[in-house]
């Protein structure tokens, strides 16, 4: 995280990113969304996080702290159509 922060010019994807809530968290330790939460308050940190609209409700949407740092974008499936033409370039 430290070389991400001093360069500036990296975006970190995050697949699962519900799964960081809890990583890592033992008794008396914080988590890992813990650990990113001040860096993305500050802005020292660009990141894309993917998860389920499911997952983001049962995760996300109980961190009020965690959640203020993301714009959530839902991106619908394509039609059958429409992954044809997408495949095909």
């Amino acid at each position: 995280l430290k070389e991400i922060r001093t360069r500036g010019d990296i975006i970190l994807f995050i697949d699962e990113l519900h799964t960081l809530v809890g990583a890592g968290a033992a008794e008396g330790a914080i988590d890992a969304a813990s650990i990113l939460k001040p860096m993305l308050a500050r802005g020292e940190l660009q990141t894309i996080g993917a998860t389920t609209l499911d997952e983001y409700r049962k995760h996300l949407e109980k961190d009020a702290a965690l959640e203020r740092r993301f714009q959530p974008i839902q991106v619908a499936e394509p039609s059958l159509s429409h992954t044809i033409e997408i495949l095909k370039g």
